[in-house]
């Protein structure tokens, strides 16, 4: 039976898995009221950001892309790092949204007829960080299903962060988790999806991506991975850092890792998650575990 074949298993698609292990940043999300003839410059950010239309319409004009109107409900991603504007017209001369802002909330103009709500995506696990590299300035959220959903998402998200709810600060790590992975699915069902949502739906880098993800512990190799994907080791290494944006065995060492912290963390053994996660000593384990963490695993089972 060949390496491909052995992957039709029921388990967890490799998407939900990776984002089930990454450690995601609560969104913190922002909204602003706006009126009359006005516009708002927000620098790039170490984050991207989901902005949706509540009410109203405001142009938005990425500084490498022709403006688009947001009617109510049109969602957009904008990249990280990418500065842009959001206005009443493509012409109205900009202030710095640094000078609008008490808290989360702003207000800009003569009126309050249009107001705009903005959250953040964030991973802390590099694996998965990378895609934000790959959005670029701005992408449309076209589907008007998950349009809706991510508007009543921010809008909800903005509630529990202005107002102080029982169990709130639960609410937004998993308002957070269902607002990164919409848009995650949004972007993987595109023709174009960037990065490594990209390499997901690439035939051949796709196959040893899922591989890695079904059996994270196995003994993988760069050549193993390259005949599940049906490619020569080298061209499918080559292919696989374009597109995921970190080598084979970088990847799954982080993979691993992730997954090995979050064991660790809910109590288990150090032995047992070295064994679970393809090593056959606590000492090669333990070494590999603190250089991507920067920590022992003793003392990540100890926290």
């Amino acid at each position: 039976m060949s390496e491909r074949s052995e992957l039709v298993l029921d388990r967890p698609d490799p998407l939900s898995d990776a984002l089930s292990m990454a450690a995601m940043r609560p969104s913190d999300p922002a909204s602003l009221t706006a009126g009359g003839d006005w516009a708002v410059r927000f620098g790039g950010a170490a984050h991207a950001k989901v902005i949706t239309v509540t009410a109203g319409s405001a142009w938005l004009v990425p500084e490498d892309a022709a403006p688009v109107l947001l009617a109510p409900g049109d969602c957009y991603v904008v990249g990280r790092d990418a500065a842009y504007v959001t206005a009443s017209a493509p012409d109205v001369p900009p202030v710095e949204s640094r000078s609008l802002f008490v808290g989360s909330a702003g207000r800009v103009g003569s009126a309050a007829d249009t107001s705009l709500v903005g959250g953040t995506l964030d991973f802390a696990d590099p694996a998965v960080a990378v895609l934000l590299e790959d959005l670029g300035s701005s992408a449309r959220i076209a589907d008007a299903h998950t349009a809706a959903v991510l508007n009543s998402t921010l809008r909800l998200l903005a509630f529990e962060t202005s107002a102080a709810q029982p169990g709130g600060t639960v609410m937004r790590e998993h308002l957070t988790q269902i607002l990164s992975l919409q848009v995650l699915r949004s972007l993987l069902g595109a023709a174009d999806a960037p990065g490594w949502l990209g390499a997901f739906r690439d035939p051949a880098v796709g196959a040893a991506l899922t591989a890695m993800h079904r059996r994270p512990g196995e003994a993988w190799t760069v050549a193993r991975l390259a005949a599940v994907a049906g490619m020569s080791r080298t061209v499918f290494a080559t292919r696989f850092k374009a597109l995921v944006g970190l080598a084979p065995m970088d990847y799954l060492l982080h993979r691993r890792m992730t997954g090995a912290a979050r064991e660790l963390a809910d109590g288990r053994t150090v032995a047992a998650v070295a064994a679970r996660w393809g090593y056959g000593s606590e000492s090669a384990f333990s070494a590999a575990f603190k250089r991507v963490t920067g920590r022992s695993p003793a003392s990540t089972r100890s926290r």
